[in-house]
């Protein structure tokens, strides 16, 4: 009896280490494991508007030839411009979103002459204009955007010389003798290739930078919006780089 019960034990061992060394023998690279489960793309989507400033950087050597010719020193760059903007994503084409803008800006400068007169150049510009952009979404609420703006503005310098003080009775139509003023101005055309970097912190809040180079293309220039002014020097212009900021309030992923 105690033969017997020896042997079953022994079968019982010789089983379970036959056993054991198969599951060593297991290849472990044919085990699937399950992977999480992805998360669902989103489009990318945004509507909204907000403010927008530029800094355009133009060649002014043409403008202040004529602004030391009054004595009254050079304009330096950047020249900013601001507005409003409003964009809004197309939903036929994915990831395309569309923008119009209006922007506006201007420098002065100013020098006394004489003890009671005082002469003041302005440059000044204004564009409206249409955005097309791609969205590459790298990262959540973090937006790449190839951008092509192109619109229409007007560029004007204004030269004007005064007294201190004057009399309503004495705006003649000659402008007296320490009174004038110099206007010319031109409408233009640009296209403005630029690069925005944007980035959503909160689902109704979005933050732009970016920068680009603007060609403009100006057209017939006005001397006090009547008279054409020929000779005017191709180089004035609005042409430059460009380094853009802006704030949106609307709906963005």
């Amino acid at each position: 009896m105690a033969r017997y019960g020896a042997g079953m034990w022994f079968c019982v061992l010789a089983f379970f280490s036959v056993w054991a060394q198969q599951q060593d023998d297991l290849d472990l690279n044919r085990l699937e494991i399950p992977s999480p489960p992805s998360e669902p793309s989103v489009p990318y989507f945004g509507i909204g508007g907000g403010f927008a400033g530029i800094f355009l950087f133009p060649k002014l050597d043409a403008v202040n030839e004529k602004t030391q010719q009054w004595n009254i020193g050079r304009f330096s760059t950047p020249m900013f411009l601001s507005g409003i903007e409003g964009v809004v994503t197309v939903g036929i084409i994915p990831n395309v979103r569309v923008s119009v803008f209006g922007i506006g800006g201007s420098k002065q400068l100013q020098a006394t002459i004489a003890p009671d007169t005082q002469r003041q150049a302005e440059l000044s510009a204004t564009a409206t204009g249409l955005a097309i952009a791609y969205a590459f979404v790298p990262a959540r609420s973090f937006t790449i955007l190839p951008v092509l703006a192109g619109g229409w503005g007007m560029l004007s310098l204004e030269l004007a010389q005064a007294p201190s003080r004057t009399q309503w009775s004495e705006l003649a139509p000659n402008g007296g003798e320490t009174a004038m003023l110099q206007r010319v101005s031109a409408s233009y055309l640009f296209l403005h290739p630029q690069l925005y970097v944007e980035y959503a912190p909160l689902p109704f809040l979005m933050l732009r930078l970016g920068g680009g180079y603007q060609f403009s293309f100006v057209g017939e220039w006005k001397h006090n919006r009547i008279a054409v002014v020929e000779g005017v020097p191709s180089g004035f212009n609005i042409s430059g780089a460009s380094a853009q900021f802006a704030i949106f309030l609307g709906l963005f992923n």
